[in-house]
């Protein structure tokens, strides 16, 4: 099962490295894309870590990351917060969060 979430986190990282990257491509260089970028190619490094210990930390620190730069990213795009999006990817990274303290931790 430790493999399973590893590959579910990983899919999930690289999916938001390719949204960073065409949302890069598409409106021009932005801090933000870049930061999901980073962020993103940061959960898959820390996919590697050994020390379990120090990975559900780190990746705990990152998708709260995630979480505040979607939080921005709808706020500057669009003027607003729309919540049961923001409500969906809570629940969503807190899931993969059990995921890994129970699988992985």
């Amino acid at each position: 099962m430790a493999s399973v979430t590893n590959i579910l986190i990983g899919l999930y990282a690289f999916l938001i490295a390719i949204a960073g990257i065409k949302q890069w491509k598409e409106v021009g260089y932005h801090v933000r894309a870049l930061l999901f970028v980073i962020v993103s190619t940061g959960i898959i490094l820390i996919l590697f870590i050994p020390n379990k210990d120090l990975l559900f930390i780190l990746l705990i620190l990152s998708f709260v990351l995630l979480h505040i730069l979607t939080i921005v990213q709808g706020i500057v795009t669009n003027g607003r917060i729309k919540y049961s999006h923001h409500i969906s990817r809570f629940i969503f990274h807190s899931i993969i969060i059990l995921m890994v303290y129970k699988f992985i931790k």
